[in-house]
């Protein structure tokens, strides 16, 4: 057995965890970072080649990103055999090396790593220093015994695999290599080492070892100043408490010789209540939270400090004010960033082993319960499981907004995971526990004491009809907190806003943990990569890495926007000929933004007013408006939130009841012909053509000039959404829409007749090999609002839902710019439209295409009353529409986006109803109400 395999071998010489910092005084940091000499081998390290040429590579960074071996995305399955806890014999290994210089060797020299993957072997000066492992937990060893004055060499081997890698199974692109900051402290003799600091009421209490002079400052002032050994206290008259909203941090200051170090801290409190609602300093506040991986479309896992603060700075635009550190604890920067910005943290240790559901062939479940085949019940690897939990609160028990600690993520629920919560129980009495897996086996293994593992009582991706259930079961004495909810796959997710209304509901239910924050995916020639896109992938999970609330550049799409209404903190409702506005901030008044309405009558604005609100947290105002007489298209009045950089904060809309005026329908005596072929409806210079065929409309000339490329078709296919996956197939047979061939449809018509003001059609559409799925009846008519089309349509009774209904129409390439009425001006789906708003709008084709990285469906647009087509053909009704220059195959087919070719034609679908988009790519499945599962549909809309 290899040293790295052994379980008695997690680490050598590697210093007792302490709390994070970094002295502040002149010499004591150098930072490492930069270029190095590399050497990559595909094997164990073979000394005897070690005199080939050196590679200089950039540290931090992932060597597979550098294009040493490929980048292999997989989620739960372990890329090699499951035999903990021995890897491959064949275990490749990147070996590192630089130089740094030490001016003074009568000092402590510590070299630290933040993070590195699988597993380091250090040296210094040729000389051995030690061992650890656990890649997104911090190493400090000392090295002053190693140094010299002037000029060092440090070497570090780090391994692919070892032990550790059987805890480190995480839904991610598998990457390694120093991939965060290393650096060099030079400390006095004597210097502190950890440090501890709490809160209670009014007083910080503070435990190291060693002594300083140390300070108390506000905002630079210092308050107080004392002397002290291993502990101290300072008292606070009325401090400022830190909250999410408000994150007000006290400064406190530790002067020994010439070493400066600083941590900051809050006062703050978290409680359950007694109706197991959460509360911050004595407020009840919903977790409005995102799952946040380390994650860069071009250099893996590594991401500066800029970048971080950028995803925290996007995180606030969309209104959360929750992370959980999926899977792992984040580098320390990005703790301080989350005390001084305000986020409430679920700081989770870097352990899974979800692999073990897969270790047999067929096999697919959590039975862990007494099984020591899964290392969560093996003694063996308590050590390795303690090891985690313990770093990862050592390192970042000074971080004001950690509320709670989590022992990991999907691996089962056994005696060593009840050996880290004891750990915490023991250590933190502060902050809570959080273990999904012992929620998920009280209900899966009735082992109802399990809930008492943990704080919380967490699941993952219930649908919202359970979620009820659990907020009115009395005998769960636990609040309900959704680690990860709501699968931001691809378009989507679309259930966000429903959840929401029913948190809002019930005090037990406390938030949630979307998943995930940004899209992982490996840029290669421009193009977004992922699972089973690189070589030597022996095991991969295909794009499930692309599901992020955000995509890959951190761009928004619709389901980020979807999120942030659902998150935001202020709703408006309509009484009557009053708006009731509401405060759904926890500490912040409403004064301190800029409150506007404006209403609007068939799309034009009539009236708008600017205002600041004098409104508590949790509190509601009422103001009275005028109503308009009457619309045309609707009457809406929209109220905003803004900050003080006229960022828009919120957004409600409302229709106000207004009577709509109807244009009378009026029957046009048109001219009709008909040979074998077609019928053709004449009036004026507009002209129409209905095929015997296929009944449909196959020519539209307006001024003797064509209208239409190709013919018009009923359809109810849609190019699959990362979302549909489960209902897209399920192995050919099963009820699902390619098991009814919904892709490859025939059109059948049984009879066609000339009636005294219409034409009527009757047919029907069938999947090849397939009964028909849907009769339909057809009617056209001539009237002065256009050519109405009225479809009446039966579905089979055994028919699984449908993707959409209705009909395409293929313009010519150029007719790609239109204006319209409805939900815009971004993207939306009946489950996805919470944060779209009716209005006017004017697009284009171009604009209309949403860049998936698997290319999917997109672009859709709910509750249409007209649609104007530049130069061309218009729409009215009320109907959903989608605008592109690619069909629902092209889209379907193409798996990356270069491999994209736009078709020579405009497509415009004019739909009875698109199915939601959902999140059942991992959430639950598509509720009733977001269905196309009506079995008898009437429709009609206009076209002229």
């Amino acid at each position: 057995m290899r040293a790295y395999e052994r379980l008695t071998h997690i680490c050598e010489n590697r210093m007792k965890q302490r709390a994070y910092y970094i002295p502040e005084n002149e010499g004591a940091y150098t930072l490492l970072n930069g270029l190095w000499n590399f050497k990559y081998y595909n094997c164990d390290y073979n000394e005897n080649i070690e005199n080939k040429e050196w590679d200089v590579i950039t540290v931090p960074s992932c060597w597979q990103i550098l294009g040493y071996e490929s980048p292999n995305y997989t989620n739960f399955c372990y890329p090699y055999p499951v035999d903990p806890p021995y890897v491959p014999d064949v275990n490749p290994m990147g070996v590192y090396m630089r130089e740094f210089e030490i001016l003074d060797v009568f000092q402590k020299h510590y070299i630290v790593f933040e993070g590195v993957s699988s597993c380091l072997e250090l040296y210094i000066n040729g000389n051995y220093v030690g061992y650890t492992q656990g890649s997104h937990l911090q190493a400090e060893f000392d090295i002053s015994d190693f140094v010299v004055v002037g000029k060092n060499i440090v070497k570090a081997k780090v391994r692919k695999w070892c032990s550790g890698s059987y805890i480190e199974d995480q839904d991610m692109f598998r990457f390694n290599g120093i991939f965060r900051d290393v650096y060099i402290l030079s400390r006095p003799e004597g210097h502190i080492k950890d440090i501890d600091i709490t809160t209670e009421n009014n007083v910080i209490n503070i435990k190291f070892e060693g002594s300083a002079d140390v300070s108390l400052l506000d905002n630079g002032i210092e308050l107080e100043r004392k002397y002290a050994e291993n502990e101290c206290s300072f008292l606070v008259e009325k401090p400022i408490k830190w909250n999410a909203e408000k994150p007000y941090l006290y400064t406190l200051r530790f002067k020994y010789k010439e070493e400066v170090i600083t941590q900051k801290i809050g006062f703050v409190e978290y409680k359950i209540g007694k109706d197991y609602e959460f509360i911050v300093n004595g407020v009840e506040v919903k977790l409005k939270g995102v799952n946040h991986h380390d994650t860069h479309p071009n250099n893996g896992w590594c991401m500066t400090d800029d970048e971080l603060k950028k995803d925290l700075l996007l995180m606030k635009k969309l209104n959360i004010n929750t992370i959980r550190t999926s899977h792992y604890p984040p580098t320390p920067k990005f703790l301080n960033m989350c005390d001084e910005m305000g986020f409430y943290v679920m700081l989770e240790t870097d352990l899974e082993i979800h692999g073990f559901c897969f270790s047999y062939p067929g096999e697919n479940g959590y039975d862990v319960i007494d099984n020591p085949e899964w290392i969560c019940n093996n003694p063996d690897w308590k050590d390795s499981f303690i090891d985690r939990i313990e770093r990862a609160y050592n390192r970042d028990k000074n971080h004001t907004s950690i509320f709670s600690w989590s022992t990991g993520n999907e691996s089962g629920h056994g005696t060593n995971h009840l050996e880290m919560i004891s750990f915490i129980r023991e250590t933190d009495k502060k902050r809570f526990v959080h273990c999904e897996d012992a929620s998920r086996m009280a209900v899966s293994e009735n082992r109802f004491d399990f809930y008492e593992h943990s704080d919380f009582n967490s699941r993952m991706y219930l649908p919202i009809d359970d979620m009820l259930a659990i907020a009115e079961n009395q005998d769960i004495k636990q609040p309900y907190f959704m680690c990860e909810y709501s699968h931001a796959m691809g378009n989507g997710p679309g259930d966000v806003c429903d959840y929401w209304k029913l948190i809002y509901k019930h005090k037990k239910l406390i938030g949630g943990c979307i998943w995930e924050w940004a899209d992982h995916t490996v840029i290669v020639d421009g193009v977004p990569k992922y699972g089973g896109d690189f070589k030597d992938e022996l095991t991969n999970d295909a794009n499930f890495c692309c599901d992020g609330l955000v995509f890959a550049d951190r761009s928004f799409k619709a389901g980020s926007y979807e999120a942030k209404k659902a998150y935001q903190f202020m709703d408006c409702t309509l009484d009557g000929d009053c708006i009731i506005v509401k405060n759904l901030y926890d500490f912040t008044n409403l004064n301190e933004y800029k409150f506007k309405y404006v209403i609007e009558n068939d799309g034009k604005e009539v009236f708008s007013k600017e205002m600041i609100l004098d409104v508590e947290p949790k509190k509601s105002i009422s103001l009275k408006i005028s109503l308009p007489k009457s619309t045309s298209l609707g009457t809406y009045v929209n109220c905003y939130l803004y900050d003080k950089t006229g960022y828009e904060v919120a957004m409600v809309q409302n229709e106000i009841p207004v009577k709509k005026t109807v244009q009378q329908e009026i029957l046009l005596n048109a001219d009709v012909s008909e040979d074998e072929h077609i019928i053709k409806i004449s009036y004026d210079n507009d002209e129409y053509v209905i095929s015997k065929h296929s009944g449909m409309i196959e020519s539209i000339k307006k001024n003797k000039k064509e209208q239409l490329k190709y013919p018009c078709a009923l359809t109810v296919w849609r190019a699959p959404t990362d979302n549909d996956i489960n209902i897209k197939n399920k192995w050919g047979w099963y009820n699902c829409w390619e098991s009814e061939n919904f892709n490859r449809l025939f059109t059948k018509v049984y009879d066609i007749t000339i009636e005294e003001k219409s034409i009527k059609v009757k047919g029907s559409l069938a999947g090849v090999s397939r009964r028909p799925f849907l009769h339909f009846e057809i009617e056209y008519i001539l009237t002065n609002k256009g050519l109405k089309t009225k479809l009446y349509a039966n579905v089979r009774e055994n028919c699984i839902w449908l993707p959409r209904l209705g009909f395409e129409f293929k313009l010519p390439y150029e007719n790609d710019k239109f204006s319209y009425f409805g939900m815009g001006d971004m993207e939306n789906y009946c489950d996805l439209r919470g944060f779209a708003k009716m209005g006017y709008y004017e697009s284009d084709a171009d604009k209309e295409y949403v860049n998936y990285i698997m290319p999917q469906e997109h672009g859709n647009h709910t509750d249409t009353k007209l649609l104007n087509i530049k130069n061309s053909l218009s729409f009215f009704g009320n109907f959903e529409f989608n605008v592109s220059h690619y069909t629902a195959d092209m889209l379907a087919e193409a798996r990356h986006i270069d491999e994209l070719k736009k078709s020579d034609f405009t497509n415009i679908r004019i739909d009875y109803k698109v199915s939601g988009v959902g999140s059942n790519s991992c959430g639950p499945v598509l509720p009733e109400k977001y269905r196309l599962a009506e079995k008898k549909i009437c429709f009609n809309f206009y076209i002229k």
